[in-house]
């Protein structure tokens, strides 16, 4: 304990001072609201720079090993005293702890140093969950604490909220290792009245089917959202929001073995139902050697997914041609719980007469209501399979030598009409093929028509139309009018090394860039706060296209490589708010009181 407290101590004076740096002529400072804190909870961690002239990317990554970046803000001050100006950027970062005991923040870089560690402690003792908080709580439901390998555990969050206006609301992804998770359907929202306060409630609902035993560990679940008055946009942030937060537990499951009844079967299906029906298309009662009928199984399972259903259907029946079409798999979700079906048809052909058997189909499963093996059973049916005639070969007449001999002695019969009349529609048949060609003529006939009576006399209107159309197509994938164009004409620019092309492009894509203004000469660029980064390196554009002592290929003063960068990331950036600004208007929650 006193080596602990001499290391806090040694770590405070070290942070007091070695967290001041100077690089490139700024100081950068790092702090932290609070060194102990418990587990839940979050912290502030601040990054200050002083002389800061412009904005800067800072790279958050290392963080994200040991916490959960829940969102980051900057603040710029001035202050004068005695005559003496200074001023300073914070980058303030929200933390949440991913872990317990001793948690280092690591160093970040910046401007080609770094900044200095912090430790904090995050203990276990204090609030394991923030569920007597007045505006928000999470809660967490399961239909078992034990369940068996392979089957559905249903899995419930539910964030009780009395805060109107919560936005981008995200919660932990649930990953675990031998498990597959499924999101039953879209997320709930309703209300609940709770000891005369009334809640709404955004509830996600999962099935999770481990595919291990042991103890299944469900992780700690974080809610992070937004609180904000709605008058923010999508360019500027609303000074007014603040994130919210809340936090529960995560619980272990146990997974238990497959039970040793049902380890001799090749299935393994654990339900708590499952059902076997068939139907036929035709009365199979009443059927004749060369036949085709269909047989149509389906199996549905309480609890299991369809894809996860093995096939039933037999392969080979004596007598019977078998053939197959695809299996329908479905899967659907009643009371919360899955339900899979798989359906299978079969075509069967007659091939032989006679008495044939169907043999019986039995699916084992697991009663997990139960703990019981039981069976689903389709039993096993005969048929009776008649000859093309109607008459079984028991009752056919046999046809003996002597009758043979007696067809091959007798002189045969010549029909001279029916000769006659074969030969007549040969003939018909052999003159039909100028049928063919009176069919072309008339086609022929057909198209000339339409082109004379409608296509001709619109010609110049069908072209217009067609001219029109075109230029429209050109003009909505134009420079002027397209983004994605814009900057690949700038890009274009780059590599043809002409300054004044790289002038014209930037204008052009700043144009899309900034949606408040017009941009329409490089001044208009120089004066968007959102396109600081880009302000160097349109000093050195500026500076070699009016240089007269140079021509107008880009030269070794204007960083292209550096330059391109920075658009990249300025373009990323912006789709990513554009992305974000559509997600929180499709997954913004719905106001707990109406409005009128």
């Amino acid at each position: 304990m006193v080596i602990k407290s001499i290391k806090k101590l040694i770590l405070l004076v070290l942070t007091s001072f070695l967290a001041a740096f100077n690089a490139n002529g700024q100081e950068v400072e790092v702090s932290v609201d609070r060194n102990e804190l418990a587990r839940g909870e979050t912290l502030t961690y601040t990054i200050r720079i002083y002389e800061q002239r412009q904005g800067m990317q800072l790279d958050l990554t290392p963080l994200t090993d040991e916490f959960d970046v829940l969102g980051t803000r900057t603040s710029s001050q001035v202050r004068s005293i005695n005559g003496a100006v200074e001023s300073w950027t914070d980058y303030i970062i929200t933390l949440f702890p991913l872990n317990e005991g001793e948690v280092t923040i690591p160093p970040i870089d910046i401007n080609n140093t770094q900044t200095t560690p912090i430790i904090i402690t995050v203990s276990n003792e204090g609030p394991r969950s923030n569920q007597d908080s007045d505006e928000l709580f999470l809660e967490i439901e399961v239909n078992k604490e034990t369940v068996y390998v392979q089957e559905q555990l249903l899995f419930t969050i539910k964030l009780y909220y009395t805060i109107n206006g919560i936005r981008n609301p995200q919660f932990t992804e649930l990953e675990m290792d031998d498990t597959v998770i499924q999101l039953i359907g879209s997320p709930n929202q309703y209300e609940n009245l709770i000891e005369g306060v009334r809640y709404g409630v955004y509830e996600k609902r999962y099935v999770i089917f481990p595919q291990r035993s042991g103890p299944l560990e469900i992780p700690d679940i974080l809610f992070r959202g937004e609180v904000t008055d709605g008058s923010s946009n999508f360019v500027f942030r609303n000074l007014n929001t603040r994130r919210v937060t809340a936090f529960i537990e995560g619980i272990t499951i146990n997974v238990a073995e497959r039970p040793l009844d049902a380890q001799s079967n090749n299935t393994w299906l654990p339900v708590s139902n499952l059902t076997l029906e068939e139907e036929w298309n035709i009365d199979i009662n009443n059927l004749s050697v060369g036949d085709s009928f269909e047989r149509t199984i389906t199996m549905v399972a309480d609890g299991l997914d369809g894809a996860v259903l093995p096939p039933f259907s037999p392969e080979e029946i004596n007598g019977l041609n078998v053939y197959f079409d695809p299996p329908n798999i479905e899967r659907n979700y009643v009371d919360g719980s899955i339900v899979g079906r798989r359906t299978e048809t079969s075509t069967l052909v007659a091939i032989t007469a006679g008495r044939i058997e169907i043999p019986q189909i039995s699916i084992p499963w697991w009663n997990v209501t139960t703990n019981e093996l039981e069976s689903a059973v389709i039993p096993a049916i005969e048929i009776e399979v008649a000859n093309i005639a109607g008459i079984v070969p028991s009752e056919q007449a046999v046809v003996t030598t002597e009758n043979i001999e007696e067809l091959l002695a007798s002189t045969p019969i010549v029909d001279q009409q029916m000769i006659d009349a074969q030969e007549e529609a040969e003939f018909i048949e052999v003159n039909a093929s100028w049928l063919n060609y009176l069919i072309l003529l008339a086609f022929a006939i057909v198209v000339l028509s339409i082109y004379r009576l409608i296509l001709y006399p619109n010609n110049d209107r069908i072209r217009a139309y067609i001219s029109t159309q075109l230029n429209n197509l050109k003009a909505k994938y134009s420079a002027k009018n397209n983004e994605r164009v814009a900057f690949n004409e700038l890009k274009t620019a780059f590599g043809s090394e002409d300054l004044h092309n790289i002038r014209e492009a930037l204008i052009q894509w700043c144009d899309h860039y900034i949606v408040t203004r017009p941009v329409l000469t490089v001044e208009d660029i120089l004066q968007q706060k959102e396109l600081s980064s880009l302000h160097p390196y349109i000093s050195q554009l500026q500076a070699q296209l009016f240089n007269s002592a140079k021509n107008s290929k880009n030269e070794d003063n204007l960083s292209s490589q550096d330059f391109i960068k920075t658009l990249v990331e300025l373009r990323r950036v912006r789709l990513k708010a554009n992305k974000t600004r559509i997600d929180e208007q499709r997954f913004s929650l719905p106001p707990l009181y109406k409005t009128t």
